[in-house]
């Protein structure tokens, strides 16, 4: 087993870096002249999972019943391409869109949240979308929160959600058909989407959306940090990264955005975090959190569990953020949602933690942990997982971080609108 890199990034940016899980067709599999021993490559990936994964101790799902039924396939897996496939249905049974096992097919379902642009779940029997990513194929669609999903490419709901875990679960949990929903929603890497959609109006169709995927790479050459001005007297300065906090551009790219956003006179500033999918670097992060605070704080803790689990013994840090300019001391709203992801959702925790500014949102992406990327030789399989945990300073797990204001949708409202830009800007009007 081979580590490709160590850090505290989400590596699966469009627009960024690429998930090392990703980067290469499952062509780039060449079988050896030796017989493949499928179970021994199997044990590789569990020793990885049971070593270094930090989430790997669970109290939603039964890991130790669902290691087991995967083992079990794995042992009759006849090439490194089938062994892959088990692998990473296994790794969707976590609901953990940063542990991923690559490198990808075209039949694989898209990476969530980053190429996605429907969030689902089931509710009193029926499949829901709850969010709608703004500007994606679903918006342009005119698919809305409240919606109900009927059929997925001509199955139903149920079924078609889940379809992502294939053998590997047959009995997917509550919390699991919701995951498996979102991803069957989402699509697979190549193709289409076909979806038939009830309205809150009761109002019947066939939807079909392009790829998510190739909708997501298109998005590749966005500026790095949109600035713009909202509220009755066009004084609230919204600064958004478009997917690019792992792009170190970005450093000076929002240095930029501050000064245009202070010397224009903003009274106000909301940093909108919720197109921030597939995460980024701690550099970036802390030079945008860096604006907001005129001293060192603290924004952000990890814990390693692997080194407690080979030497018995903790290791837990604390990371800082430093004072950078332009400072500003005005009020701060930031904006989170399903498509905050990994890093973004260490800026938004780092916000509260460091600055006091007021947060504003859903549940996000819950990319668990920060990534790291495995080699596995004897499978030629890449696994991307959460090596640390990481936390909000005051101890709740990043996962668990509800905003000062919570609202659902985050993104998309029934009708369409931005509704938490509608409550930042009814909350600004207050003060």
């Amino acid at each position: 087993m081979r580590k490709i890199a160590l850090g505290c990034l989400l590596l699966a940016s469009v627009g960024g870096a690429i998930p090392a899980a990703a980067q290469d067709p499952a062509t780039g599999y060449a079988q050896s002249a030796a017989a493949f021993d499928a179970e021994a490559a199997w044990d590789e990936f569990e020793q990885l999972l049971r070593g270094e994964y930090a989430y790997i101790e669970r109290d939603d799902i039964d890991v130790e019943a669902q290691l087991d039924r995967s083992r079990a396939l794995a042992a009759k897996a006849t090439d490194k391409a089938a062994l892959r496939r088990i692998m990473h249905r296994t790794a969707l049974t976590f609901m953990d869109p940063h542990l991923i096992v690559g490198p990808f097919e075209d039949d694989d379902y898209a990476i969530v949240m980053t190429a996605a642009d429907l969030d689902a779940r089931f509710a009193d029997g029926k499949a829901v979308i709850v969010d709608v990513r703004r500007g994606s194929p679903a918006f342009d669609a005119a698919l809305r929160p409240g919606d109900e999903v009927l059929a997925i490419g001509g199955k139903p709901a149920k079924a078609a959600a889940q379809g992502p875990f294939g053998e590997a679960l047959p009995d997917p949990t509550a919390e699991q058909f919701d995951y498996g929903l979102t991803l069957a929603v989402n699509g697979r890497r190549k193709g289409d989407r076909t979806l038939k959609i009830r309205s809150v109006q009761g109002q019947v169709r066939d939807v079909e959306l392009a790829s998510t995927r190739d909708w997501a790479n298109s998005l590749r050459e966005r500026k790095l940090v949109d600035l713009s001005f909202v509220g009755t007297g066009g004084d609230v300065a919204v600064l958004a990264p478009l997917n690019s906090l792992g792009n170190n551009d970005t450093i000076p790219a929002f240095d930029a955005a501050m000064k245009d956003a202070i010397g224009a006179g903003a009274r106000a500033i909301i940093l909108d975090m919720r197109e921030t999918p597939s995460g980024g670097n701690t550099e970036v992060a802390r030079s945008i959190i860096g604006h907001f605070t005129d001293q060192v704080r603290p924004y952000q803790m990890h814990r390693i569990p692997a080194l407690e689990r080979e030497f018995t013994v903790p290791r837990q840090f604390v990371e800082y953020v430093f004072p950078r300019e332009p400072f500003f001391g005005g009020p701060v709203i930031v904006l989170h949602g399903r498509w905050t992801g990994s890093m973004g959702e260490g800026i938004v925790i780092g916000m509260d933690a460091a600055t006091g500014a007021t947060t504003i949102g859903s549940d996000m992406g819950d990319l668990l942990g920060g990534l790291w990327n495995e080699q596995l030789e004897l499978s030629g399989a890449r696994v991307d997982l959460g090596g640390e945990s990481l936390f909000h300073v005051d101890g709740t797990p990043r996962e668990d971080y509800v905003a000062d204001i919570p609202i659902e949708p985050a993104s998309t409202a029934a009708d369409g609108a931005d509704p938490a830009i509608a409550e930042a800007l009814r909350l600004l009007e207050k003060r």
